[in-house]
């Protein structure tokens, strides 16, 4: 797009070169025809400058087909001489010049370099048969970043705008009646070379914005680009993230199927293996099974005496194997037994220990009842201390009482000593069963608790004495194992 842009610019600006130099050499064509005249015809050869010819030459060095297309359009020397003419009017209003843009961004808009329109006419010629003719020439030079000039003549009148204002102004009289020669050779030529110097620098500074504008624009579009590519990129790991977590997933997934296929083939192996081995054993249990042995249960001294008698390697090892395990059958048994012994001695220790703790505590019991007893004992020497006590306070009140009614007897001579004495016999009486009450009830619980206690002191005693008996056997029965596993024989133990 960019280089697109800067072909475009770059032939707009060799179009505007070649139409300017056409034009000025149409231009010439025109002012060597119409002074041409059978009077009088001078030619003179008019050189261009060599600033000039440099500035038009070395315009664009970078391309020097436009060098060589420009030093071949360059106009003829000429020197042009008018004489005996009539007043001529030289008028370039319609001569419609190519502006320079303001901006440089108008030049890349214009659609092509077609656009610009071709002058009409260069030249127009006006005589006047009679009278004073004049000849106004003016030139203006616009301000603004366009540094092309726009030529006018228009009968004594000068176009003035904001941005072209006029700067000089010409007038030629000349009478009817003589012929005047004018020489316009060196001012076209002047003119000439400095609206071309002029609109060549305004071409180069165009050309160098337009370029720097160009590198800008390279650059933007270098940036969009790279920015475009990382947007790209962006969307495309976007885009490839979901794939991604899925494809993690698809192969976390074979991974988690393999190991578990890998688990199951281990398995399936030590599986296979344990198969052959019991294979192995079960054909060597049946190759045992067929030998010709007349009994099974034989003891180890047949077995030990066919081992010795035997004639090839494979009857002593199928021998061999059958001692072997009947060895092994021995001494699994043997071990069984005092196992079971074992577990019953223990067994019966258990209950033995469990017993004695038992008589422990009835112990204890039994002399936590002992000590009641001695209680009981004293509560019993208490009580007839008491009782004795009672006995005597029943004397001594008595005894008051009998004061206490021959007072009474002497202070109210009215009461007979028979009343007194039935009263003192009713009061004593009552006193007597509210004291022994309390005391004939600890008595009875007394009697209980021992009744108690001894019933559990007999029942203590049998059980001691039966675990004493329990231990006794016991005692024996480990001592007879002892002498079996020891010293018994293993035909006896089998």
């Amino acid at each position: 797009m960019a280089s697109g842009g800067r072909a475009v610019d770059i032939h707009i600006a060799l179009q505007r070169a070649k139409w300017k130099i056409r034009d000025l050499q149409q231009k010439l064509s025109n002012k060597q025809t119409s002074l041409e005249g059978p009077e009088e015809t001078s030619l003179s050869t008019w050189t261009p400058s060599k600033e000039l010819r440099d500035s038009l030459v070395e315009m664009y060095k970078a391309n020097p087909r436009v060098n060589v297309e420009l030093r071949q359009r360059l106009p003829s020397p000429a020197i042009l001489h008018y004489s005996d003419r009539p007043v001529i009017s030289l008028d370039l209003d319609h001569c419609n010049w190519p502006q320079a843009p303001q901006d440089p961004q108008e030049l890349l808009t214009s659609p092509s370099p077609l656009s610009y329109r071709r002058p009409d006419s260069l030249l127009s010629y006006q005589s006047s048969l009679g009278g004073t003719r004049e000849m106004e020439v003016d030139l203006a030079t616009s301000r603004g970043s366009s540094p092309l000039a726009e030529m006018s003549v228009d009968g004594g009148k000068a176009s003035r705008g904001p941005r072209s204002p006029v700067l000089r102004t010409h007038q030629v009289t000349v009478d009817g009646s003589f012929h005047q020669d004018i020489d316009f050779g060196r001012f076209d030529r002047d003119k000439n070379a400095s609206f071309l110097l002029k609109e060549l620098d305004a071409l180069r500074d165009i050309n160098k914005k337009l370029q720097e504008q160009l590198v800008q624009k390279e650059k933007e579009l270098q940036r969009w680009e790279v920015e475009e590519q990382l947007r790209g990129e962006q969307w495309e790991a976007q885009g490839w993230e979901r794939p991604a977590a899925i494809l993690n997933e698809v192969l976390a997934a074979q991974k988690d199927r393999d190991q578990a296929l890998m688990s199951r083939l281990l398995l399936a192996n030590e599986e296979r293996d344990e198969a052959l081995v019991r294979a192995r054993q079960l054909q060597q249990v049946a190759k045992l099974e067929n030998l010709d042995l007349d009994d099974c249960d034989q003891d180890v001294d047949a077995l030990l005496q066919r081992v010795c008698n035997a004639d090839s390697v494979q009857e002593v090892e199928q021998f061999g194997s059958v001692l072997v395990q009947h060895l092994c059958l021995a001494r699994q048994r043997r071990n069984d037994i005092t196992a079971q012994e074992m577990k019953a001695v223990m067994h019966e220790r258990d209950r033995s220990v469990t017993k004695c703790k038992q008589l422990e505590q009835n112990l204890v019991q039994k002399q936590e009842q002992r000590a009641t007893k001695e209680e009981l004992l004293k509560l019993q020497g208490e009580r007839d201390r008491a009782l004795e006590e009672r006995q005597q306070l029943e004397l001594e009140l008595q005894t008051l009482r009998a004061g206490h009614s021959s007072v009474d007897l002497i202070s109210h001579p009215t009461q007979s000593p028979a009343e007194a004495v039935s009263v003192s016999t009713a009061t004593s009486p009552m006193m007597v069963l509210q004291e022994v009450t309390p005391l004939q009830v600890q008595l009875q619980h007394v009697l209980k608790e021992k009744q108690k206690v001894m019933t559990e002191l007999q029942r203590c005693q049998e059980a001691e004495r039966e675990a004493r008996d329990q231990v006794h056997r016991l005692e024996r029965l480990v001592e007879v194992l002892r002498k079996k596993v020891g010293t018994g024989s293993l035909r006896a133990v089998i």
